[in-house]
């Protein structure tokens, strides 16, 4: 009877949301800390390893956060300041003040994360929408970006939409967003995770839990929507074309949310680049295999 009467009450109000101070107490000790931008916007970051070492910022992807990164960065802050944050509507980051949630207001709090720390220039690492902020900001400021790693990066223009999670599909008309809002559960949060990788089986509990907590952050989902309804234009050739910014491409061939052929187009257009495709591997190459990701990006950082 309760199982029912909880349905009942998330068909009519949506799932309930998630207290903050928890969320913090979980996700957000220390190293965390919470910074306030030049443009009044509140970011959950972490800065760590040799703070006079050479920079790295890991941008994360769409619905993920700062701790995706976590792999990476036990072996990272051997030789590098490691900084990694939660975009906004993200993570422990939330709602932007100003409720922009365009390309260039993600660009924008790059710039001032970077500037608030006095970093002058970095090695930029971005997953999926990451990435798709990553050669965005090159793109405007190749001074400050010494080479550029996309792991699996949305922006390529596609011929077809490949196949998406659920979710993903459902946000894009009104209905669907207003399904979302009314059945989201945490096997819905759990079966977006299993699609985003090759194997499903990887996907752990401890993954689970987090999207779904982050995804009940007060006013994020209404975020997302709002996301949703913006339009992020495709890259085109002659933008690519200017970066001359050394680049890693790292994909895995079974990526059904950004295809492979994505992968090839960023590699063919970007004139300093290095193309890395893994097998048995889907959007997530950095949760899927971290180690084999670690080995490349290092070891091609070494050659530079």
């Amino acid at each position: 009877m309760n199982g029912s009467m909880g349905s009942i009450r998330s068909l009519i109000l949506g799932t309930k949301s998630e207290d903050v101070d928890g969320l913090r107490e979980r996700y957000g000790a220390p190293p965390s800390q919470y910074i306030t931008l030049s443009n009044g916007e509140n970011i959950h970051l972490r800065d760590e390893g040799d703070s006079e070492a050479p920079p790295i910022v890991l941008l994360h992807g769409h619905s993920e956060d700062l701790h995706t990164w976590d792999q990476f960065v036990k072996h990272l802050v051997e030789g590098f300041r490691v900084v990694r944050f939660d975009l906004r509507r993200h993570g422990l980051t939330g709602p932007a003040s100003d409720n922009q949630y365009g390309i260039e207001s993600y660009v924008s709090d790059l710039s001032l994360v970077i500037e608030h720390l006095g970093i002058d220039s970095c090695d930029l690492v971005g997953h999926s929408m990451g990435g798709r902020i990553a050669v965005k900001f090159t793109m405007e400021n190749p001074d400050r970006v010494r080479n550029l790693v996309l792991l699996a990066a949305s922006g390529a223009p596609r011929e077809n939409e490949g196949s998406p999670p659920l979710a993903m599909k459902l946000m894009k008309n009104p209905l669907g967003r207003f399904l979302i809002r009314r059945m989201w559960s945490r096997k819905m949060a759990k079966d977006t995770l299993i699609d985003m990788v090759h194997d499903g089986s990887l996907v752990t509990d401890e993954e689970v839990d987090r999207m779904w907590e982050f995804s009940r952050y007060p006013g994020s989902m209404d975020a997302m929507f709002r996301e949703f309804g913006m339009v992020w234009d495709d890259f085109i050739p002659k933008e690519i074309e200017k970066i001359t910014t050394n680049t890693l491409i790292i994909w895995g061939e079974e990526d059904t949310i950004c295809p492979v052929e994505m992968g090839i187009w960023y590699n063919y257009h970007l004139p300093n680049s290095t193309f890395i495709r893994l097998p048995e591997i889907g959007h997530n190459p950095q949760f899927e295999s971290p180690d084999v990701c670690l080995d490349e990006i290092s070891s091609w950082l070494g050659t530079l």
